[in-house]
């Protein structure tokens, strides 16, 4: 039992076909091993946020919200095979709650309009939305560690410059991962330290989780194979049986850098400064701006029909024909925020040319 550190780097099962834990059970884990707070970092995206929020609040411990995103090779919307199927990853960790709603607005960015593969985000995407934020550099697939591993160092010298410029100074730390088992990580992890030695960028000290015990190695790897439609007898094939990536303890992690003590006291100071305030229990709707004199209801009836001739009775089911609507005033205004809702989806819809299901 030990509060000397945290996790910052962890996968759920929400990290889908790759990560083994239920939110539940990572939190409870935490709890276990007397940690102060936990993270979670899924693949690209947020969908166990509210669900881990709640379950800390509920176990008494801080839940540092974030994700593992995946960096476009260059802009996001670039599509080009055999080039950008070949993400790197890197770490985002919200501070505060203005950094929670930019994970969402990244995570929605990344769907809707890097999607190649992976859900991917650029830089330029990320400089707009880091305010809030605390990067970590990622695994051997963060962009540091690829240049590190060609020996590349006035290129991650450069990396450094550029994501300290991005986070903001104290926000960007370069993180080395407990898999004692890979010499790749060995060496990148010596690389790094003398990397901080120069740059004056801070480390800290990651598990890289993706489930609770050792012995859950082998359940992991047959998901990872059901992810890529293959059998574990098959080669070129993703495994991660070659480490041991298990939500272990702090006394663990203390012993593994103890070369590198300020990694792991590092892992406290950035949950200490963590906080994310959500409020819960009530509807949030976007504002949409109507045109004055109108209501919710009487512009969605107006774009409804506007629209009628471009194809849109096709495109909405059964329930909102036209004829229903006419006739049914006041069906999406009566609960708050739905009209406008509705009202929205119309709009960025047709500005998509996208069929709709509302």
């Amino acid at each position: 039992m030990s509060t000397s550190f945290v996790h910052l780097h962890v996968h759920s099962h929400y990290s889908l076909l790759r990560a083994l834990p239920k939110v539940k059970d990572l939190v409870r884990r935490a709890k276990e091993l007397d940690m102060p707070a936990v993270a979670l970092t899924d693949y690209g995206a947020m969908y166990g946020a509210i669900e881990f929020y709640k379950a800390c609040e509920k176990e008494g411990i801080k839940p540092i919200i974030g994700q593992c995103a995946y960096l476009a090779v260059e802009r996001l919307t670039d599509k080009r095979p055999r080039i950008d199927d070949k993400q790197s990853q890197i770490v985002l960790l919200a501070e505060t709650t203005e950094g929670y709603r930019n994970l969402l607005k990244l995570a929605t960015i990344a769907h809707l309009d890097g999607f190649y593969y992976r859900p991917r985000i650029d830089k330029a995407v990320l400089r707009e939305h880091s305010r809030g934020l605390i990067g970590l550099s990622g695994g051997l697939k963060g962009e540091i560690n690829k240049a590190l591993k060609v020996d590349d160092w006035d290129k991650a010298r450069a990396l450094v410059r550029e994501y300290v410029d991005i986070f903001g100074e104290g926000n960007f730390y370069l993180e080395l991962q407990d898999h004692p088992e890979l010499d790749e990580q060995q060496a990148r992890n010596r690389d790094l330290i003398r990397l901080a030695d120069e740059t004056g960028v801070p480390l800290v000290a990651t598990k890289d989780v993706h489930y609770l015990d050792s012995e859950d190695a082998e359940a992991q790897d047959i998901l990872l194979c059901i992810g890529e439609g293959k059998t574990v007898n098959q080669e070129h094939r993703s495994s991660m049986t070659d480490a041991d990536y298990s939500f272990c303890d702090g006394t663990h992690m203390a012993e593994a850098f103890a070369h590198c003590p300020e990694a792991v006291e590092n892992t406290l100071r950035i949950a200490e400064r963590c906080q994310v305030d959500l409020e819960l229990g009530k509807w949030n709707f976007a504002d949409i701006a109507i045109p004055e004199g109108e209501t919710y209801e009487t512009q969605l009836q107006r774009l409804v029909y506007e629209h009628q001739r471009q194809g849109l009775r096709a495109l909405l089911p059964d329930r909102l024909r036209l004829r229903q609507m006419g006739q049914e005033p006041g069906n999406h205004g009566d609960h708050p925020g739905l009209g406008g809702r509705f009202v929205g989806l119309v709009r960025h819809r047709y500005r998509l040319g996208q069929s709709a299901h509302l």
